[in-house]
């Protein structure tokens, strides 16, 4: 598959950054930061608490802000939830679903599918994470990986997947000294792009962006782009220092 011209450097909060002044503080140095490497196409998406979009989406003019999970739901008596439509009149520009940390806490594959149908349906750029919990070594992980994705995705037209990112973060290597190899996160990228074509046809099916997460760094971060067949990366902790996370975004642009 052809290489997307820009990849897509998200990076996901989670709750390290519990400041609005912590926040601001960081957009202000990404920018800066972003500006003086002199990387034109460089832009950056940042999937952080709810509260926080309002502010960071009016400051980050290279960036797109966006949340980290919703609710599902079309509104109505449902205290202390977020709409997609909601987020969206602040300024989300997209959002993570189906997070491994997200799974953990109980969501199942039905309430996912329902979050990824009504998220597609608004229009709403649509970060899906997927990975298996360990990887055997008779490859049954990838049956596991594609009956996913199908559930996950059944209630979905295909003429919604443009707004479509696939997430592929092997749950074995998140927060791990070693991250996935770029040939284990090709092995996974393939399995993916067969589930999404069976299900949508290749014309739509090339259409969505697979990024890879799990112990992404600045030392390793092109590798994945260049060998693991992604088109970008999602990244955990790395990306609450703007240092480290220009780092990142400064490596995978790399010269043609």
């Amino acid at each position: 598959m052809k290489k997307r011209a820009v990849p897509t450097i998200i990076g996901n909060w989670k709750m390290y950054l519990e400041t609005e002044k912590e926040a601001i503080t960081f957009i202000k140095n990404i920018e800066r930061k972003l500006s003086l490497k002199k990387i034109i196409k460089a832009k950056y998406y940042l999937a952080v608490p709810d509260l926080f979009v309002v502010t960071l989406a009016k400051l980050a003019k290279k960036g797109f802000i966006g949340v980290q999970n919703i609710s599902g739901l079309s509104g109505g008596a449902y205290t202390g939830l977020q709409t997609v439509r909601t987020v969206k009149s602040v300024g989300a520009s997209f959002t993570l679903l189906g997070h491994s940390e997200v799974r953990a806490r109980g969501e199942d594959g039905d309430i996912l599918a329902k979050k990824v149908s009504i998220s597609l349906k608004e229009k709403m750029m649509t970060v899906l994470c997927i990975g298996e919990k360990e990887r055997d070594t008779q490859g049954n992980y990838i049956a596991q990986l594609e009956e996913e994705l199908r559930k996950n995705l059944s209630l979905v037209d295909r003429s919604l997947f443009d707004n479509l990112v696939i997430a592929y973060e092997p749950i074995w290597a998140i927060g791990k000294d070693v991250a996935a190899t770029p040939n284990e996160c090709f092995e996974a990228v393939i399995a993916l792009r067969r589930a999404l074509a069976s299900l949508v046809g290749i014309d739509h099916a090339k259409k969505v962006s697979i990024l890879y997460g799990g112990t992404v760094t600045k030392e390793n971060a092109s590798s994945f782009l260049k060998e693991g067949g992604v088109d970008g990366l999602l990244i955990g902790r790395a990306s609450t220092d703007a240092s480290t996370f220009s780092d990142i975004i400064a490596s995978c642009h790399y010269k043609k």
